[in-house]
């Protein structure tokens, strides 16, 4: 899966005039009509490092976005999941479904920080992973990774780090 940066909580306090301006920004951005803004960066075809796997984001008509990962071995292309990330109740959900992986359904991530760069989302309930990130540190690269429990205790981190191909 191809996922970004990590970020602590937002301030839970909902009193805009003891937060900072930073604060107040990164509230705002979690406002599903003001915060696509990372999402529209997302838009194009994306290389791994390894040049063999893809990510392709659109944006749809509506205002939501779709993602299918891919890769390429010689000639034969192999489709491994699709995502779509839309508004739900005053935040984005990233819904994913891995080709072979929880009978094929969907699994649903809700956004827990989004910025103008960067997103995570979050599904606490679910075995791995329990967390999906994003962030576009240029108009050329995206920085993924996935965490989720380990078998030792811990957490795992998975990086997936991407250059646009068009």
């Amino acid at each position: 899966m191809l996922f970004f940066i990590l970020f602590n909580g937002i301030l839970g306090c909902n009193n805009q005039a003891g937060k900072t301006s930073a604060a107040v920004a990164e509230t705002t951005a979690m406002q599903p009509s003001t915060g696509d803004a990372v999402f529209n960066k997302l838009v194009g075809t994306w290389q791994s490092e390894d040049g063999k796997s893809f990510e392709r984001w659109t944006k749809n008509d509506n205002g939501t976005f779709r993602s299918v990962a891919f890769s390429i071995r010689g000639a034969d292309t192999s489709w491994n999941e699709q995502a779509s990330i839309f508004p739900e109740n005053d935040k984005w959900v990233f819904e994913n479904k891995v080709k072979g992986q929880n009978d094929d359904k969907a699994i649903r991530f809700v956004s827990t920080f989004l910025a103008a760069n960067s997103v995570q989302f979050s599904n606490p309930a679910h075995d791995f992973p329990t967390d999906v990130n994003y962030t576009v540190t240029d108009a050329n690269t995206v920085n993924a990774f996935i965490i989720g429990p380990n078998g030792k205790g811990g957490k795992d981190t998975i990086p997936f780090n991407y250059t646009r191909v068009r």
